[in-house]
């Protein structure tokens, strides 16, 4: 999560000493839409189980939760019949501690620990780890470090969500948080910082020192033997989710001590893709949501902490809160049901404040397929924590309802995506070039990528010889980006022909932004 709270009530960070001291809301303080319950089935003081920000579901469907500075707690949910939470049970985790993401998957428990300080297994190393129980005693005796993660607190490692396919787990880790250690693949390619102007780092907080790829979203096959990063140019985005078509989305955090500053932006929902660059950079060089070389976000929601975020699937809610993309923010106690509107080959989106209370600190969000219902964790720093469930009890129906179908567009983008590969293939080039003029921003996103992800010597000539201004700047983006030094005489020869009176508003600002490139990736131009 983001640290706004921070800077309006704190001077210091918290030490393991202190608490700040937060009532657990009864459920009459809590607001939420005609029709909804909600329940609060569990207070666990923090002196006894920690303060929860994470949970998932065991095989026997059982809730995990885990303190920010602790262990991990298990329980089994009570019926809906039932309004309490029964005997919490702290497991034994072999020495791991300080974990940020919970997932239960093929009769494993994996972790991402964050805090090191509270990790004894492993040398303290954060990163993805992996519980099992190997003798079926319902109890873990094995513990391995999958894959170390350099980064610690709250913009360190976070989050963990098994992918569509069931045989990857995708993870989103904040912008203090480096690569993997010996990262074997990446979508992105090329990134670098990319600013023309002296940049303004951010005098305290966060993001001080901080290169790309910054916030990123990474995957792994269950066995953790080959991670890739999938997109980069986040902030601190606390959680990760997947739509039933397998579309990729976050609600990515803003850096509240730079509010009022002309290059600040908004906690954000962004459709994260294949090889995307979000354009966080710190400070001042965060880069405009225009460039042609990063992709903007879904819906600006304003400032806050963004915590905990899930699809609406399998809940037993009306219609549109089955599709609904619900997203937790900590500052402001508040959960938003973010409505997803096709448009073209992403989305655009509307929110809805769903539930609301003071205080109401979100954590992490779950639906359990048992019953249908919601269930949110408050907690985070050191506050007591509570477990509420939410339920429809209207008159509509909560009968499933079909998601809808990818559009054309997002259809096609795929098909692009698909040809992200290393491998050396001229047809790539062929299929992807004709669609660096499509109108869609996210298309020619996935073509320019692929592209890119290809020798450049099996594309350069095509740059030269492009005539349609939008496929000009972004086959000299990606020329500038990959290309050597001695094709930057050609280059600005190639945009000066271009008329930049014929172009839109919007092309223009991309048309200076190539321009801008060919300086910052290859240095000053000759006489």
């Amino acid at each position: 999560s983001s640290c706004s709270l921070a800077w309006v009530l704190l001077a210091a960070p918290l030490t393991a000493q202190q608490n700040l001291l937060v009532d657990v809301p009864p459920t009459d303080d809590i607001t939420a839409p005609p029709g909804f319950k909600v329940e609060r089935i569990h207070t666990a003081p923090v002196a006894e189980q920690g303060s929860w920000v994470a949970m998932t579901l065991d095989n026997k469907g059982r809730m995990i939760t885990a303190d920010q500075y602790g262990g991990l707690y298990r329980f089994t949910l009570p019926s809906l019949a039932e309004k309490q939470v029964g005997q919490v049970e702290k497991l034994d985790t072999l020495g791991i501690g300080g974990v940020h993401g919970l997932l239960y998957v093929n009769n494993s428990l994996y972790v991402m620990v964050n805090e090191r300080a509270e990790n004894r297994f492993g040398e303290g190393k954060s990163g993805l780890h992996r519980l099992r129980d190997t003798d079926g005693d319902d109890k873990f005796d094995q513990a391995e470090l999958v894959r170390e993660m350099a980064g610690s607190g709250e913009h360190g490692p976070h989050s963990l969500v098994l992918g569509p396919d069931r045989q990857t787990i995708y993870y989103g880790n904040g912008n203090n948080t480096a690569a993997p250690v010996n990262l074997e693949k990446h979508v992105p390619v090329a990134w670098g910082e990319d600013l023309l102007a002296p940049r303004m780092w951010p005098p305290v907080g966060n993001g001080r020192g901080i290169l790309a790829p910054a916030g990123y979203v990474g995957r792994t096959d269950l066995e953790g033997r080959v991670h890739e990063l999938v997109a980069i140019g986040l902030r601190n985005s606390y959680r990760i989710a997947f739509d039933p078509n397998g579309e990729l989305f976050t609600y990515d955090s803003d850096t509240e001590n730079e509010t009022g500053m002309p290059w600040y932006l908004p906690t954000r929902i962004n459709h994260v893709t294949s090889g995307a660059d979000y354009g966080w950079r710190s400070g001042s060089g965060r880069w405009p949501t225009q460039y042609p070389d990063s992709l903007p976000a879904i819906l600006d929601v304003g400032p806050g902490s963004p915590t905990g975020l899930l699809m609406g699937t399998g809940a037993k809610f009306p219609a549109k809160y089955q599709h609904a993309l619900f997203s937790a923010d900590w500052t402001y106690g508040t959960l938003y049901a973010v409505h997803l509107v096709p448009d073209g080959a992403s989305f655009r989106a509307l929110k809805e404040e769903f539930i609301w209370g003071r205080p109401l600190p979100l954590t992490d969000l779950l639906i359990n397929p048992q019953d249908g219902a919601l269930y949110f964790t408050v907690g985070g720093r050191r506050t007591d924590s509570a477990l509420y469930r939410v339920t429809y009890t209207g008159p509509e129906s909560t009968a499933p309802v079909p998601y809808p179908a990818p559009t054309p567009a997002a259809q096609l983008r795929r098909e692009l995506e698909a040809l992200h590969d290393d491998a050396p293939n001229p047809e790539v080039i062929a299929k992807a070039w004709p669609y660096l003029s499509n109108p869609d921003r996210y298309i020619r996103w996935a073509a320019r990528v692929a592209i890119e992800r290809q020798p450049v010597q099996l594309w350069a000539a095509n740059t030269f010889a492009e005539t349609q201004p939008q496929a000009v700047i972004e086959s000299h983006v990606a020329l500038a980006r990959l290309g050597d030094r001695s094709l930057q005489s050609r280059l600005i020869t190639s945009l000066m022909r271009q008329d930049i009176s014929k172009m839109s508003a919007d092309l223009q600002f991309q048309f200076v932004r190539a321009w801008g490139l060919l300086f910052t990736r290859m240095g000053m131009p000759s006489p």
